[in-house]
């Protein structure tokens, strides 16, 4: 029995010995893992701060280029506004042009109706006064044949 119990010992002394060599071969593996998971964020780290650090410049960079943008327009409001005052000018320059074509227009088929009332008189004044030279050259001819 004693005999047993010596076996027993040494099975459990040997299944410790084998749980043991399984052990620190997981434990190793583990810590390799570990060991390259330690390296990968500290690679990340590094990259997340060359990221911070470019994303910081980037938007200072666009913060600078949006005042000067911002100045820029602002120095262009005057101009746009000259341009406005222009169109308004121009716009009422030729509604005043077109008022005046329109006066014009009108005054022209006025004088147009009296040019052909004065033309008119006038044909009529012209053959009074050819009937007039006619009937005096008849009146002369017959003075000289008579």
């Amino acid at each position: 029995m004693e005999l047993i119990l010596y076996v027993a010992v040494a099975v459990i002394a040997l299944v410790f010995a084998v749980l043991s060599v399984f052990l620190i071969k997981v434990l190793k593996s583990t810590e390799k893992t570990l060991s390259n998971t330690a390296k990968t964020i500290d690679s990340l780290q590094g990259q997340i701060d060359g990221l911070t650090k470019e994303t910081t410049m980037i938007l200072h960079k666009t913060n600078v280029l949006a005042d000067d943008v911002q100045t820029k327009v602002g120095q262009l409001s005057p101009v746009f506004q000259s341009v406005k005052e222009t169109g308004d000018s121009l716009h009422h320059l030729t509604n005043s042009l077109s008022k005046l074509g329109q006066s014009v227009e009108k005054g022209a088929d006025a004088k147009q109706g009296k040019a052909a009332e004065a033309a008119n008189w006038g044909s009529t004044a012209l053959a009074m006064w050819e009937k007039y030279r006619m009937k005096k050259m008849n009146v002369q001819t017959a003075k000289e044949e008579g």
